[in-house]
């Protein structure tokens, strides 16, 4: 009897995103591909870890979900990940075409809309959680922004470094922190277990739109296989069980992905990697 298929696949995305989404992926998978399917997840780091052997080039991943930012500092680097031209599409207010990228949602307590506070500028001052100062959504988002207002890192209060969009949330809903800039899909799945919905969390404004999240496929494996990952993936808005069920995570589609996406003004980074919340002083 011949041997199942097995797909190695790694999800550097979590707490951003529930890990139940990507159980529902390995469920997709083994199903369309009638293949094993071993999940690992890594909540350490966006991407693979730099001081640690790379999984793509020791053949010890087959599939992974990354950030942008991740998949930008190592895409020329890695001849052996490359990207599956396809990638989710989430829901959100300023999606209304619903194509591929995200948002960055400035939130604060809903206490704080009782002191003035209408606009980002409002703000000043104010204690901010970051998730870390390489995230496009958590941190230089809101640096690129504030310059184009005239501000620079003089603009902050106290910085806390949450270490996850999930725990900035946390801390804004608890007050401990005054504001933060958090992944638009973090906010849309966590709102579902914090207390009544969620409800004392506003959004003040929405930056973005931000770079599609990345899926990195192992170049080894063989071209029938990735083209066949692609299709299924596209082809779950065909599907009522699985739109339904990736509908329960706000996945609307998965539609069409390319290098594009990741170069020049559209990707966000050049104009702002040299950014940092900390002010200096010379």
């Amino acid at each position: 009897m011949s041997e199942k298929l097995e797909i190695r696949l790694v999800t550097y995305m979590c707490p951003t995103h529930p890990v139940e989404l990507y159980e529902l992926i390995v469920e997709l998978l083994e199903k369309a591909l009638d293949c094993y399917v071993v999940l690992q997840y890594d909540s350490r780091s966006p991407g693979p870890m730099t001081d640690r052997p790379d999984p793509f080039q020791e053949n010890k991943v087959d599939v992974a979900f990354i950030t942008a930012t991740a998949y930008m500092k190592m895409k020329l680097k890695n001849k052996f990940a490359e990207l599956l031209p396809v990638t989710p599409v989430f829901a959100h207010q300023m999606n209304v075409e619903n194509k591929p990228g995200y948002f960055s949602d400035v939130i604060i307590h809903r206490d704080k809309k009782a002191h003035n506070v209408n606009t980002l500028l409002d703000l000043r001052g104010c204690t901010f959680a970051y998730n870390n100062e390489e995230s496009l959504s958590g941190s230089k988002i809101v640096l690129k922004t504030l310059k184009e207002k005239g501000e620079n890192a003089s603009f902050f209060g106290s910085l806390l470094k949450s270490g996850s969009h999930l725990a900035s949330a946390q801390m804004v809903l608890s007050k401990q922190a005054e504001w933060a800039a958090v992944d638009s899909t973090t906010l849309l799945n966590s709102k579902r277990y914090m207390h009544d919905g969620g409800k004392d969390i506003i959004t003040l404004e929405t930056l973005g739109r931000l770079p599609p999240y990345p899926i990195l496929v192992n170049s080894r494996l063989s071209d029938t296989i990735k083209e066949t990952i692609t299709q299924i993936f596209l082809d779950i808005s065909k599907s009522t069980h699985w739109k339904r069920e990736f509908g329960k995570f706000g996945v609307i589609k998965f539609d069409t992905n390319s290098d594009k996406s990741y170069d020049g003004p559209a990707a966000q980074m050049w104009s702002i990697q040299n950014e940092t919340l900390n002010i200096r002083y010379y």
